[in-house]
C-alpha cells in the first residue's frame, strides 16, 4: 500500500461502525459536553498512535501488537497478546455486522435484517480471499465519500444555529465508549509490512488519527443539533435522522453508505485477525473461515439473547485497552522516549474509564499468559 491508500484504510477502519452509533451514544451520556470528551480523547490517543507508528516502522510484521510486546518482554507475553487480540473476535466485529445490517434494514425493510447480516459476512469473506490492494483502492473512494457527508452535515448543522448547554457531563462513562472509535491502529499494525515505504505506515497513522478526530466531532455536533440521540433505536439511526433534514431519500442513501463503510472497516479487522492467526501456525484459509464463522454466529446470537450493543462495545474496548497498554509499556522499553510514557499514562486513564468492563480482557490475558 502507498500513503494515500494507508490513510484511506485507517479512516475507514476508525470511522467504521463507530461513526454511525458512538457519537449518538456519547451525546446520550454527556449532551453537548460530549464534544469536550471527543477533544480529550483525541489528545489522549495521539501518543498511542505515535507509539504504534514508530513500532510498526521498526518491527514490520503480521504479528503486529504481539510482535511489539514480544520484542520487549519475550515470547510468552507475545503469545498471550496474540491470543488476547484473537479473543476480541466474538465481541467486537459482531457490532460492526449488526450496525451495517441495521442501517440497511432500516432503509429497505426490517424483515431483511438477517439476510443483510449474512450478505455482509459473505462480502468480507470474499474480499479477504483477494489481495489487500483491492480493498485499499475501494477504501479511497469510501473514505472520501464519508468525509464529504460529514462535512455537509456539519456545515448544515452550523448554519441552522444551536443553543449549547452543558447541563450533563459523564466524562468517564463517555470516554469509555468514545475509545471504541479510535481502535483500529493495532489492526493496521498487522499489515504494516505491506506498505511499499516503511515511513508511510507512521505517516498514515498520525494523519489518519487527526482527520478522524475532526470528523467525529463534526458528526457529534450534527447529532446534537438535530437531537438525533437518546435511546438505542435513535442512536442506531442517528445519521438517518440528521440526513432526513437534507433529503427525503436519507434512509436509502445512509443505509447503503453505512453498509459499505462498515463492511470495509470490518474487512481490515478480519485481515489483521487472519494474518495474526497465521503467525500461530494456522493456515490462512482455515483461519479466515473460522474467524468469519465466529463473527457471523455471534451476530445472529445477539438477537436471540437480546444482548445490548453497548455491552459488546465496552467489553471489546477492554480488550483493546489491554493491548494498547501492553504496546505502550513495550514502547517505553524499546523506544525510550517521553511520548511512550505519555501513551502509558493515557491508557491508564482509559482503564479507569472502562472500569469493571475490563475484567473480561484482564482475565483472558492472564489465562493466556498462564497457559502459555
Amino acid at each position: 500500500m502507498n500513503l494515500i491508500q494507508g490513510i484511506a484504510t485507517i479512516l475507514v477502519t476508525l470511522l467504521g461502525s463507530g461513526v454511525f452509533i458512538v457519537p449518538a451514544i456519547s451525546a446520550t451520556y454527556s449532551g453537548w459536553g460530549a464534544l469536550i470528551v471527543w477533544l480529550i480523547m483525541a489528545f489522549m490517543i495521539l501518543p498511542v498512535a505515535f507509539v504504534f507508528g514508530k513500532l510498526g516502522k521498526a518491527y514490520p510484521s503480521a504479528g503486529g501488537s504481539a510482535t511489539f510486546v514480544g520484542a520487549a518482554f519475550g515470547k510468552k507475553l507475545e503469545k498471550a497478546t496474540a491470543y488476547l487480540y484473537l479473543s476480541m473476535t466474538p465481541i467486537g466485529p459482531p457490532v460492526v455486522i449488526i450496525t451495517a445490517a441495521s442501517y440497511l434494514a432500516g432503509a429497505f425493510g426490517e424483515g431483511y435484517l438477517i439476510h443483510f447480516m449474512l450478505l455482509a459476512s459473505l462480502i468480507i469473506l470474499v474480499l479477504n480471499l483477494f489481495s489487500l490492494r483491492v480493498s485499499s483502492n475501494i477504501n479511497i473512494l469510501v473514505s472520501t465519500t464519508i468525509t464529504l457527508i460529514v462535512v455537509i452535515f456539519s456545515v448544515y448543522a452550523f448554519l441552522k444555529g444551536v443553543k449549547i448547554s452543558l447541563h450533563q457531563l459523564e466524562i468517564f462513562k463517555t470516554l469509555g465508549v468514545v475509545f471504541w472509535c479510535f481502535v483500529g491502529i493495532e489492526a493496521l499494525s498487522h499489515i504494516s509490512h505491506e506498505f511499499k515505504n516503511e515511513n508511510d505506515f507512521f505517516k498514515a497513522v498520525i494523519i489518519g488519527i487527526v482527520i478522524v478526530a475532526v470528523l467525529y466531532m463534526g458528526v457529534t455536533f450534527s447529532i446534537l443539533t438535530f437531537n438525533a440521540y437518546g435511546s438505542e433505536s435513535k442512536n442506531l439511526r442517528s445519521l438517518v435522522i440528521v440526513a432526513s433534514h437534507l433529503t427525503p431519500h436519507a434512509k436509502e442513501i445512509l443505509g447503503i453508505m453505512a453498509f459499505i463503510i462498515c463492511v470495509m472497516a470490518l474487512n481490515l479487522y478480519v485481515a489483521s485477525l487472519t494474518r495474526l492467526a497465521t503467525t500461530l501456525k494456522i493456515g490462512f484459509k482455515s483461519a479466515l473461515f473460522l474467524i468469519m464463522g465466529i463473527i457471523t454466529g455471534v451476530s445472529l446470537l445477539k438477537f436471540s439473547l437480546n444482548l445490548p450493543v453497548e455491552k459488546l462495545i465496552t467489553y471489546s474496548n477492554g480488550v483493546f485497552v489491554m493491548i494498547y497498554l501492553l504496546v505502550s509499556l513495550a514502547a517505553v522499553k524499546l523506544l525510550k522516549n517521553t511520548i511512550s510514557v505519555l501513551a502509558v499514562a493515557s491508557m491508564c486513564a482509559i482503564v479507569l474509564s472502562i472500569g469493571k468492563d475490563i475484567i473480561y480482557a484482564a482475565l483472558a490475558f492472564f489465562l493466556f499468559w498462564y497457559l502459555g
